[in-house]
Parts: C-alpha cells; structure tokens; sequence
C-alpha cells in the first residue's frame, strides 16, 4: 500500500493569512485521507507541527493556554493560529493585489474566476463579496466587446455576467474552429486545381512542353521522345508516310505525299542566343517548282500550292517566286537560281552572319542582299 505524502510546511513569510488558509484545509484534508478522525487530538496537533515545520513550531511555542485541556484540543490550536496570521496580514495590500488583477490574454475565463475568489477570500469584503468580484470581472476581462455587454446590462449580478463571458467565450471558439476548417477547406481545393491543371497539362503535350529543367530534357515534336538539344534520334531520316526528312511517321502531321516541316532553335530546346549566327530549320527544294514560276500561270501555281498549306508563290521583284513559308524563321532565304532569274536584280554584298542548319551545321551563303533592295 502506497504511503500519502503530507502537504508541506507552513510558509510565515509573505502573504501569511493566504498561507495559512491553504495549509490548513491541506491538513485537514490529510487527516481525514490517512483515517485520524478518530484519533485523539493530542497525536493529532502533533502531526499539525511536525508537518507545519519548525516556524510553525516557533509560534506556537508562544501561544498561552488557560487550562491543559485547552493546549490539547486541536480546535484551540487550530484558532490560536487564526489569530496570529490574521493579525499578520495587510488588508489594503490584499485588496490592491485583487483590483490589479487581469485576465491574461491565453487565459480562459474559468481560470480567471477562480483566482479571483482566491484573492477575495483574504480581503474581508463580507456581504460586498460578490458584487466586487462582478466589477473585477468587466474592469479585467481581455475581450472589448463582452465587457460593452457587460456594462449595458442595468441589472447584472456575478451569475449573469459569468454565463455572458462564459458564452462569448464558447463562441469564440467555435468561430475560431469554423475559420480553421474553412482554411483547410480551401487549402485542399486549391491543391485539388493544382492536380487537375498537372492533369490537363499532361493530356495536351503538344500546347504545354514538359521539361525537365535539371537535365535538360524536352518533349520533340520530331520522334515523339523526350531528350536533350540537338539529340534527336530521327534527324536524318525520311517520313515512311510522307518521305519528308526529320520526323517519324507516328509524328507525321500532313494528308498529302509531302510534308514541310519548320522548327527554330527555341522548339528544339535550344534558348542560346549565339551573337553573329542564326538558325535555320530546314532548306527544301522542290522538284519542277523552280523559279520557272515565273512563267506560269499564277492561278495554277496558287492551285498546286493548296495542296501544300506550307508553300506559297509570292512576286519578289516582278518575278512570280515559290517559297517554303517559316513563320518562326530568324532569317529569309532564296535560292541562288531564283535570284538569277529576277528582272530586277539586287545587290548582293558579302554576309558577316553565320546561317546554322539544325544540326548545327553552317551553311554557306553567296552573300546578303537588303530587304529595301528586294522588291516583294
């Protein structure tokens, strides 16, 4: 059986009445726990100074007795002690201490009360009791607004105010435990479209372009593969539906026999921006569509060309020129032939732009001739 620890020793110091108060009911709840009730008084004040400690024992070395019976009634002890803390205690500090008391922000009302009662117990206010702890509690709560309820009530009493802050407290809470909720709410929907916009993302890659950007990787319009620049498994090769260069069939995007693809640097991966060089995709020279175009009837070239959306017949300098279109070209270029065959002939001065092919291969040029000089 285990053994109950006695309350400690009586404190003499500081607030002594407070002190004694709480020592006291200790020690009467520890003799009623450890079954004494029943034992005489003479072993039971023993027990009271042995566990009160040696101050305690002090004092009570200074109490007077009128008779022997009367040092051996507990409840004659018990008083002399009354009178002695009593006499020790400050009534104004002890009112001052409980008119200082707030209601701390991270404390709940409940607790707030009960320190207060605590506190009005050694400050003798009798039947005003009540009534003193009701004005604490609207002068020291935390929250504004209970306290503008509290004092527009004509007839409040310490029960009404007490239930007033214990609700208000309650709704606090719940508004506090809806707005967290509607918090997590929204965290989960928004992770939700986050989901949904990787989802989409994944059913169109040719509109999004998935890259990996610690190596380098890029989804290729050309073989359908993921890889690096300039490492495309299909350059070089020939389309097995349209016999065009540089894209599997899988991939091939023509109705027709031939396809012309177009592809600048940046589709392919590369985003260098190289001084002095520009890229070109692709050079294609079509069979019997020369620059003998410019005899022929231009009704009929425009005819031929609706076959193929990437090739139209354009007039550079009175002559009827067919040209492979490249909307993300970085520079225009015309074949050698069809420049000789221009009624006007321009210009042509030396080049100091380098013109790169996709494999990063130069290209080699006749020279420059100027937009102002080339007629369209």
């Amino acid at each position: 059986m285990d053994v109950m620890k006695p309350p400690g020793p009586l404190k003499l110091t500081g607030n002594v009445d407070v002190n004694w108060r709480a020592f006291k009911q200790r020690f009467q709840l520890y003799v009623s726990a450890v079954g004494l009730d029943s034992k005489p008084d003479e072993r039971k004040i023993a027990m009271l100074l042995t566990i009160a400690g040696p101050e305690a024992l002090e004092v009570y070395n200074t109490f007077t007795f009128e008779t022997e019976e009367e040092e051996n009634k507990l409840d004659v002890v018990l008083k002399k002690f009354d009178d002695h803390c009593l006499s020790s205690k400050n009534e104004t500090f002890e009112r001052y201490v409980f008119r200082s008391r707030m209601q701390r922000q991270d404390e709940s009302f409940d607790s707030y009360l009960t320190d207060l009662k605590i506190k009005a117990a050694s400050c003798n206010f009798s039947v005003l009791r009540d009534s003193l702890i009701r004005d604490q509690i609207v002068f020291g709560t935390k929250d504004g607004k209970t306290r503008e309820k509290l004092l527009r009530e004509t007839d409040l009493t310490l029960e009404t105010a007490m239930k007033m802050c214990q609700a208000s407290e309650m709704a606090g809470e719940h508004v506090k435990t809806f707005a967290e909720s509607a918090q997590g709410v929204a965290a989960a929907s928004h992770l939700c479209e986050a989901v949904d916009a990787v989802s989409i993302r994944g059913k169109h890659p040719a509109k999004f372009k998935n890259r990996n950007k610690d190596e380098g990787m890029f989804s290729c319009k050309r073989c359908g593969n993921e890889h690096k620049p300039r490492q495309c498994p299909v350059f070089g090769k020939a389309c097995s539906k349209c016999r065009g260069l540089h894209h599997f069939a899988r991939m091939c995007v023509s109705k027709d026999k031939k396809v012309h693809t177009v592809q600048d640097a940046y589709d392919s991966g590369d985003r260098s921006d190289d001084s002095g060089s520009l890229f070109i995709s692709m050079v294609n020279k079509e069979d019997g569509m020369g620059p003998s175009t410019k005899n022929a009837d231009i009704s009929q070239v425009r005819k031929a060309d609706n076959r193929d959306k990437w090739m139209a017949p354009l007039v550079v300098n009175e002559t009827l020129i067919r040209f492979q279109l490249d909307t993300g070209a970085k520079a225009n270029i015309i074949n050698i032939n069809d420049l000789r065959e221009l009624k006007e002939k321009p210009k042509v001065s030396r080049s100091t732009v380098v013109l790169r092919a996709y494999n990063q291969q130069n290209i080699e040029t006749e020279g420059v001739c100027r937009q102002n000089e080339c007629k369209g």
